[in-house]
């Protein structure tokens, strides 16, 4: 078994590789760093991360940071089946990975922030909430009559897909206009690796 540090909450985009994990039944050793008192800008974690940001991995010496190439590596290594079976399927997850992470992510985290006591103004939260109404029913019309993003298998693009929207249940969010993104969202949290990576039943420390 590899030797793996992960340092990161679980929240947000560092909840991603805790969940890969999970899926992978990999052990792990957690290292969360507290933002508020700016741990991820100390000298030690810039010299794992330079641009002093969360999530960042250590597997058997080697270094990673971003969380979706992480889920990437973890899955390539450990489990292959949740990339896709085919180049078609492969490149339609990292499609739907890009965008969300690119168009979701980013509204979502701002209203999250706010939701954990962090200075966001009304203008940002307003320019969160229209690019969410651009963005969610392009995601919601791509989820209607599938169970996953992929279809009926469940692949790397659900891992890091539905982990931007831990944001939205901190900031607890209305979706309800999106009938298939919350049925997806359910289905995915359901998974015992995504309560297991919650609970950080893989972890130590």
């Amino acid at each position: 078994m590899p030797t793996i540090k992960l340092y990161g909450g679980r929240a947000g985009s560092s909840f991603r590789p805790h969940w890969m994990l999970a899926e992978a039944g990999l052990a792990y050793e957690a290292m969360p760093l507290d933002m508020k008192l700016k741990e991820h800008k100390s000298e030690a974690y810039l010299a794992i991360n330079p641009a002093g940001q969360v999530p960042a991995m250590i597997y058997d010496g080697f270094t990673l940071t971003e969380s979706a190439a992480i889920v990437h590596f973890l899955a390539e290594k450990h489990a292959p089946q949740l990339l896709g079976a085919t180049p078609e399927e492969r490149a339609t997850a990292l499609r739907w990975e890009l965008y969300v992470m690119l168009n979701i992510n980013p509204a979502l985290t701002s209203h999250a922030l706010k939701a954990w006591g962090y200075e966001i103004t009304d203008a940002a939260l307003e320019e969160a909430a229209a690019d969410l109404d651009e963005s969610l029913p392009i995601l919601e019309g791509w989820l209607k009559g599938k169970e996953f993003i992929l279809g009926t298998a469940f692949s790397t693009a659900d891992i890091v897909a539905c982990s931007t929207f831990n944001y939205a249940e901190a900031a607890k969010l209305d979706l309800a206009a999106y009938p298939a993104s919350q049925a997806w969202i359910e289905k995915c949290t359901a998974r015992v690796a995504y309560k297991q990576a919650k609970e950080g039943v893989h972890a130590s420390a």
